[in-house]
């Protein structure tokens, strides 16, 4: 697994310019893929109320703005239960007004944890899967063209509270 580390302080992780390059396909319709969050992805408490929004694990984005037609899974500590990460489906579906993302809760996860991930985009539906749990969300721009794969984010509003590493591997 290729190891993805986002700084404290900042929102992106550290991609090459090969990487990146290389993330853009043709008519991309199912994603595979593993992953792994380190320990330092787990924090408590929660340092204010943007600690609950969600960070972005990997996706696909179609065309040529993730903002406007996109699927990934995203995640945030719960904080409740040490060492537990709360997984969600995440899309953004390019609409002018709300809501212009919505995001779907799927799994728990613990830290150390190897986890199992497709994301399937079906027409009019997205089937993600992670760990055998199946969910559905609504795709309302099909376009099954120029696709990009999507990299570890931190935030919403807030950067790293400290480094985290989360490993991926691309199937």
């Amino acid at each position: 697994m290729k190891k993805y580390l986002i700084k404290k302080g900042n929102h992106y992780a550290t991609i090459s310019i090969f990487e990146r390059v290389a993330a853009f396909s043709w008519k991309n319709l199912v994603y595979r893929f593993q992953f792994r969050f380190h320990s330092d992805c787990y924090w408590s408490p929660a340092r204010n109320q943007d600690d609950q929004d969600l960070n972005k694990i990997t996706g696909i984005g179609f065309g040529i703005n993730h903002h406007e037609n996109s699927v990934r899974l995203a995640w945030v500590p719960d904080f409740n239960v040490p060492g537990s990460i709360k997984i969600y489906g995440y899309t953004y579906n390019g609409k002018e007004d709300d809501p212009r993302q919505t995001s779907l809760y799927i799994t728990s996860v613990t830290t150390g944890q190897t986890c199992n991930a497709e994301i399937a985009s079906l027409g009019d539906k997205y089937k993600i899967t992670i760990n055998g749990v199946i969910v559905s969300m609504d795709n309302s721009k099909p376009d099954h063209n120029l696709c990009f794969r999507l990299f570890p984010y931190f935030g919403g509003n807030n950067v790293a509270p400290q480094d985290m590493n989360i490993e991926i591997e691309y199937l």
